[in-house]
């Protein structure tokens, strides 16, 4: 297996310490092979050729969901969820993987530019009835789960948009899966495919600033595709944005104007928009601007659970998804709150089926769909969230 030499010598920094123990998937099934210092143990002996890499150890290195949590708690610094996105991107390379839930992703993503086989059309019906441009230079970039699964955050999100006047263009059919879920999961090169495809559209429409609801695609732009810019050796020029932000910025410069609300909150972090962009304090400042109570979680901030459905978990393994996610809806519950409130369709799409399942009257929403529904004026065109 081959890594860059930087990645490769952070496996003989790993002093073995398991202050990585704090590891959602590791505490969940307690299985030493899955934790962080075990991963890293099973690269150095790939490496030295001591171990081979058999199929049931690619299994246990993808029972990750790249949250970094370890990153967080690792005494020496170390870069971990580059080096298992790296690993992961070399097993795809050797043919060991993806799994077959990732390799599906991928067919459906060749055919339609997204993981869930949608048709591309779909991705204009939500925004129906709502004002947008074709061209401006705020775009809003839906992605895949708020277009198909979690559409009333889309709606919201508009919706809002709306009611302040902020004129933004949307792509539509389009706008193309951001290409997260192959990067997370080592297939890089559709990842790739995926960039060049909305970077094109972006360039054309002379944005400047994109504006994501998605906390997995939000860190996919700010993050990644500068870097695939670099790689390929486009210009980068983007202001990129998640909705926290620029609904914060908008109450700060006076252009949005809530009124108070009388709820107990909780909020979850979302693992790309915490622990990997370090967006922590907006979502709050939004919360306490709407005069909502916020009762924090015990483990919150860089130290916030993840939910259990990021990093090609939740579609392989679906069991452990689930644990993750029970363990963080339990938490939630112990606060009191009424709302359970996120900033990613993907961690609130997981959430309310683990509230649900487990009979828990906990209203799981976006930050978008409070303030929207309950702190704006104005008529909202889609469901009310506190009968959803």
């Amino acid at each position: 297996m081959k890594l860059e030499k930087e990645l490769e010598e952070m496996l003989h920094a790993c002093a073995q310490c398991f202050y990585c123990r704090v590891c959602p998937a590791f505490q969940s099934i307690k299985w030493e092979s899955v934790s962080p210092r075990g991963r890293v143990y099973m690269l150095k002996g790939l490496k030295n050729k001591k171990i081979k890499l058999e199929p049931k150890l690619v299994e246990d290195f993808y029972r990750c969901t790249t949250c970094g949590a370890c990153e967080e708690q690792c005494q020496t610094a170390l870069h971990l969820v580059e080096l298992w996105e790296m690993a992961r991107a070399e097993m795809v390379k050797e043919g060991l993987a993806p799994l077959p839930a990732h390799k599906k992703l991928r067919e459906l993503a060749l055919q339609t530019d997204n993981p869930y086989g949608e048709p591309k059309e779909k991705k204009e019906d939500w925004i129906k009835g709502y004002k947008y441009e074709e061209n401006a230079e705020i775009m809003y970039f839906a992605g895949c789960t708020a277009s198909f699964r979690a559409v009333e955050l889309a709606k919201n999100t508009v919706d809002l948009f709306n009611k302040v006047g902020l004129k933004f263009a949307y792509a539509g059919k389009n706008e193309y899966c951001c290409g997260s879920p192959f990067l997370r999961t080592g297939q890089r090169d559709i990842a790739y495919g995926l960039f060049r495809k909305n970077y094109e559209e972006w360039k054309k429409r002379g944005v400047k600033t994109i504006v994501s609801s998605c906390a997995g695609c939000y860190r996919t732009i700010l993050i990644d595709y500068p870097k695939i810019a670099k790689e390929l050796g486009l210009e980068w020029n983007f202001e990129v944005l998640h909705t926290s932000q620029l609904v914060n910025r908008l109450i700060k410069e006076g252009k949005l104007s809530p009124q108070k609300i009388s709820a107990k909150v909780t909020y979850h972090d979302p693992c790309h928009l915490g622990r990997h962009t370090k967006v922590y304090e907006e979502p709050r400042e939004v919360i306490k601007a709407i005069g909502a109570e916020l009762i924090e979680m015990e483990r919150n901030r860089g130290e916030s659970f993840c939910c259990g459905s990021g990093g090609g978990v939740k579609s392989q393994f679906k069991d452990l998804a689930g644990a993750m996610g029970k363990n963080r809806i339990q938490e939630a519950k112990e606060t009191g709150a009424e709302y359970l409130v996120s900033c990613c369709p993907f961690c609130k799409y997981h959430l309310k089926q683990m509230a649900d399942e487990q009979g828990i009257q906990l209203k799981v929403v976006d930050l978008v769909e409070l303030v929207n529904n309950l702190a704006v004026k104005g008529e909202y065109k889609g469901e009310d969230i506190r009968c959803a």
